[in-house]
C-alpha cells in the first residue's frame, strides 16, 4: 500500500504534476508515524507550487520524527537559503554534514551559503571538501570560480569554469564566468569566445552581451558591437537598454563616416523610449543627435526639456538643456542651468569643487570684498569667460585674484585682476571672501547680454617686440591651427581638419603661413607636406600661452578650428577665421558668420558632415580677397 502510493505520487512528481502528487501524498501524511520520505516529497511538491509555508512545514515535520535522515536536513536548508535565511540553512547543512559526512551535495550547499554570508575562508573550505568528495560537481566548480573571482584569483577561476563546463557542456552562465575570468586575465581573443559561446547557448543572457559589448568597445570595434547590441534587441525587442545601446554604436560610426546612417539611430532612440518612456539617458542621446540637424533646434530643445521632466534632479538633465539653450542663444534661460556642471549628486560630473577655506560666491553683494575667480574647463574657456571679470570691480569688488594653471600672468593683463595665482597655491593663497567658477560668472552676474567689447587681452609689449623680430616682415602673416590632434572621442575629432586637406589654402601664394600648434602629433603631420607649403614653424621657442599671445599680436589673421587658439585671438582682438565642423559647440551658435563672441571673428561652417574640402576652398577664396585688400 505505502510504496504502491509513494510511487504513484513519485511518477506524479517526476511530471511536474506537483498538486496531483501531493492529493496521492494526503493518505501517508496524515498518519501519526509518517514516513520520511512520504514528508519529504510533499515538501518539494509544496516547493514547487510555490507555498514555502507548507514545504517547511512537511520538512521541520520529517526533521523531528526523522532527525537522523541527512536528506531532509539538507532540503529543508535549501529552503531557508531560498528564504534568504542564511544562518538557519547553516545549521541545517551542517547538521546533514553530521549525519552524512561524505555528502557532496552538503558541503557544496554550505559552501554556498556561506559565501552569501561573506565568510570566504569556510566557503572555500567546504566548496573544495565537496569536489574532494565528488570531482565532477560542477555547481561546486562554478561555486568555487565565483568565489575565487570576488578574491581576485581569476587564474585558479578560469580553471573552476572550464571544469564545470566540461561536465556540463551547455552550461551558459559557466561559459560567461570563465569570459569574465579570462577578460581579468587580459586574455580578450580567449574571454570573447567564452562569452559567444554563452550567447549562443542562451541567446537571451543580457549579462553575456554586455560583457561582450564592454570588451568590443575596450578594443574601438564598433562594428563588431553594432552586431551585438543588433542580436540583443532582436532576442529581447522590449529591452530598452538594447536599442539605446545600438543607437549609441550607430551614432558614433555615423558620427566618424559622414552621417549616413543617423536616422537609424534616432530610429533606435525612439524605440527605447516607446519602451520606457521614463529613459532619461535615451532623451539626452536623442537631443544630443538632433544637435546634427539645425533646422531641428526646436525639437532638440523640447527632448531635453522632457530629459528634465523625467529626471528633474540628475544633474546631466539640466547640463544638456543648457548646452542646447547655448546653441539658440537663449542666454538668460541657460546660464543658471550651466551650473549643474558641478552638482556633487552628479558622479560623472565634469567639474569638481575646491575644498577652500572660503565660501562660494552664490551672488551676495561685493562692495569692499574680495574675491578668488577660478579657471575650470579648458584654455579656451577661460579666454573666452575672462571678458566677465571687469564686471566684478563695477560691482564694487575690491580685490579680483585669479587661479591659472600657466606659469605666464595672461590673464593679469585683464581690467581690473589684481593677481593671478597658480593652481598649485590655490589652497596656500591668501584668505579671500568668497571664491567663483569663470564660467558661472555670466550667472552669478545675472547678465542679458554678452560683453563683446576686444581687446580685453593683452600680450607683453616686450614680448610682442621679441616675436615680431622672429617673423618675416613683408608678406601677411596668417597664423594656423588646423593639423589634426589625437583626441578619445570621435565627435571631438570632427573639428580637426589635417595637414593633407588644408594645402589648398597653405599653397595661396602672397601670404606667409605661422604654425600656432605646439602638440608634437600636429606638428609632425606639417613635416609630411611639401616644403613650400609648410608653416613657419617657431613653437619650439614657445614657452606659454603669453608667447603665444605675443606672436599672435604680431600677425595680420589667424585661422583655426575651434581651439583654444581661436578664442585666445579674439579676446586679443585680432581678426580670426574660425573653421566649424556641421554639429559645432554651443559657443557658435547654429548658422550665420558673425560671432557673438568675438566681433572680429568670421566663422566658416561645414555644409556637409566632416566634408572639409568646400571649407578650405572658401576660406582660401576669402583669403585671397583679404590678401589683395591688404
Amino acid at each position: 500500500m505505502f510504496v504502491d502510493t509513494y510511487q504513484r505520487a513519485a511518477q506524479l512528481y517526476s511530471l511536474t504534476q506537483h498538486a496531483d502528487a501531493l492529493a496521492v501524498l494526503s493518505p501517508l501524511l496524515d498518519r501519526p508515524n509518517a514516513d520520511a520520505e512520504a514528508l519529504n516529497l510533499a515538501a518539494a511538491c509544496a516547493y514547487a507550487m510555490n507555498r514555502a509555508d507548507l514545504a517547511q512545514a512537511y520538512w521541520q515535520r520529517a526533521v523531528d520524527r526523522h532527525p537522523g535522515h541527512a536528506g531532509v536536513h539538507n532540503n529543508l536548508g535549501n529552503l531557508y537559503e531560498q528564504l534568504k535565511r542564511l544562518p538557519e540553512a547553516e545549521t541545517m547543512y551542517r547538521r546533514a554534514i553530521d549525519l552524512n559526512a561524505d555528502s557532496a551535495e552538503a558541503h557544496y550547499n554550505l559552501g554556498n551559503v556561506l559565501a552569501l554570508q561573506d565568510r570566504i575562508v569556510d566557503a572555500e573550505r567546504s566548496l573544495r571538501r565537496a569536489l574532494e568528495l565528488r570531482t565532477d560537481l560542477a555547481p561546486a566548480h562554478y561555486s568555487l570560480g565565483k568565489l575565487l573571482m570576488k578574491q581576485a584569483r581569476a587564474d585558479e577561476a578560469q580553471t573552476h569554469f572550464r571544469l564545470a563546463i566540461d561536465a556540463r557542456p551547455d552550461w551558459a552562465d559557466a561559459h560567461f564566468n570563465l569570459g569574465n575570468a579570462l577578460a581579468a586575465l587580459q586574455r580578450r581573443d580567449e574571454a570573447e569566445r567564452a562569452y559567444c559561446a554563452a550567447i549562443e547557448l542562451n541567446p537571451r543572457l543580457t549579462s553575456a552581451y554586455q560583457a561582450l559589448a564592454e570588451l568590443l568597445e575596450t578594443d574601438g570595434r564598433e562594428a563588431d558591437l553594432e552586431r551585438v547590441y543588433r542580436r540583443l534587441a532582436e532576442q529581447l525587442p522590449e529591452l530598452s537598454a538594447a536599442h539605446y545601446n545600438l543607437g549609441q554604436v550607430i551614432y558614433r560610426m555615423t558620427a566618424v563616416a559622414g552621417l549616413e546612417r543617423i536616422d537609424e539611430a534616432e530610429a533606435a532612440y525612439r524605440r527605447a523610449i516607446e519602451i520606457q518612456p521614463d529613459y532619461t539617458q535615451a532623451y539626452i542621446a536623442l537631443g544630443n543627435l538632433l544637435k546634427e540637424h539645425p533646422g531641428r533646434a526646436h525639437e532638440m530643445l523640447t527632448t531635453f526639456r522632457r530629459a528634465v521632466e523625467v529626471d528633474p534632479n540628475w544633474a546631466e538633465t539640466r547640463l544638456n538643456l543648457a548646452g542646447g539653450l547655448l546653441r539658440v542663444g537663449a542666454y538668460a534661460e541657460a546660464w543658471p542651468l550651466m551650473e549643474s556642471r558641478y552638482d556633487d549628486d552628479w558622479a560623472e560630473r565634469p567639474i569638481r569643487v575646491p575644498d577652500l577655506r572660503f565660501a562660494q560666491w552664490r551672488g551676495e553683494p561685493l562692495a569692499g570684498k574680495s574675491m578668488l575667480v577660478i579657471h575650470e574647463q579648458g584654455f579656451g574657456d577661460s579666454f573666452q569667460f575672462c571678458r566677465y571679470l571687469p564686471l566684478l570691480k563695477s560691482q564694487g569688488l575690491s580685490t579680483l585674484s585669479v587661479a591659472w594653471p600657466q606659469k605666464d600672468k595672461l590673464l593679469a593683463s585683464v581690467e581690473g585682476v589684481d593677481a593671478c595665482i597658480s593652481d598649485d597655491a590655490l589652497h596656500t593663497s591668501p584668505r579671500h571672501d568668497y571664491w567663483c567658477f569663470m564660467m558661472s560668472l555670466p550667472a552669478l552676474l545675472e547678465t542679458r547680454t554678452i560683453p563683446d567689447v576686444t581687446p580685453y587681452l593683452a600680450a607683453d609689449e616686450a614680448r610682442i617686440e621679441y616675436w615680431r623680430g622672429r617673423l618675416p616682415a613683408q608678406l601677411p602673416k596668417v597664423g594656423i591651427v588646423a593639423m589634426a590632434e589625437p583626441r578619445e572621442s570621435s565627435f571631438e575629432a570632427r573639428r580637426w581638419v589635417g595637414a593633407q586637406a588644408c594645402m589648398p589654402l597653405l599653397g595661396l601664394p602672397g601670404v606667409r603661413f605661422v604654425n600656432l600648434q605646439k602638440a608634437p602629433f600636429a606638428r609632425a603631420q606639417i613635416e609630411t607636406l611639401p616644403p613650400h607649403l609648410r608653416p613657419l614653424d617657431l613653437m619650439d621657442d614657445v614657452e606659454d600661452f603669453a608667447d603665444t599671445a605675443a606672436i599672435i599680436a604680431s600677425l595680420d589673421l589667424v585661422i583655426s578650428v575651434d581651439t583654444s587658439v581661436a578664442h585666445l585671438a579674439g579676446a586679443l582682438g585680432k581678426p580670426v577665421w574660425i573653421l566649424l565642423p556641421s554639429n559645432p559647440c554651443w559657443r557658435w551658435l547654429i548658422d550665420g558668420e558673425d560671432c557673438v563672441w568675438y566681433p572680429k571673428a568670421r566663422l566658416f561652417r561645414q555644409t556637409q558632415p566632416n566634408q572639409w574640402d568646400d571649407v578650405i576652398a572658401r576660406v582660401a577664396d576669402a583669403l585671397a580677397e583679404w590678401r589683395d585688400r591688404n
